[in-house]
C-alpha cells in the first residue's frame, strides 16, 4: 500500500478523495495515479513537469491542435521554434522545418 497525495480529485464506486488529500492506495493504482499525473506519493514536494497532450499528425491534423499541443509535437521532435509564441508562428515553423 502506498500513500498517494491527489492533485485532481479521485472518485471510484467505493469512495473519492479531493484534490490535495492525501490516501492510501494498492501499489499498481498508486503507480499509475502518479505516473498519469493525477497525484503524487506521500511527502514528495518535487516539481512536476507539465503535461500536455499530444495527438498524433493522424488523429488530428497540426492545424487542429492547440498552441501548448503544437509546442510539444515541436520538442518531441527537436523543431527550434525561436521566438514564434503565435499559433500561426509555430505552425509556420514546424512546417518549414518539415521541409528541410
Amino acid at each position: 500500500m502506498k500513500h498517494i497525495t491527489m492533485k485532481t480529485l479521485y472518485a471510484s464506486a467505493t469512495r473519492s478523495v479531493q484534490a490535495g488529500q492525501t490516501a492510501e492506495f494498492e501499489d499498481a493504482e498508486a503507480d499509475a495515479l502518479v505516473a498519469g499525473g493525477y497525484g503524487v506519493y506521500e511527502g514528495d514536494t518535487r516539481p512536476r513537469p507539465r503535461q500536455v497532450e499530444v495527438v498524433e499528425l493522424k488523429d488530428k491534423p497540426l492545424e487542429k491542435q492547440t498552441v501548448d499541443q503544437l509546442t510539444a509535437y515541436a520538442a518531441e521532435h527537436e523543431i527550434d521554434l525561436g521566438d514564434a509564441t503565435k499559433k500561426a508562428d509555430i505552425l509556420a515553423a514546424i512546417t518549414a522545418a518539415a521541409q528541410e
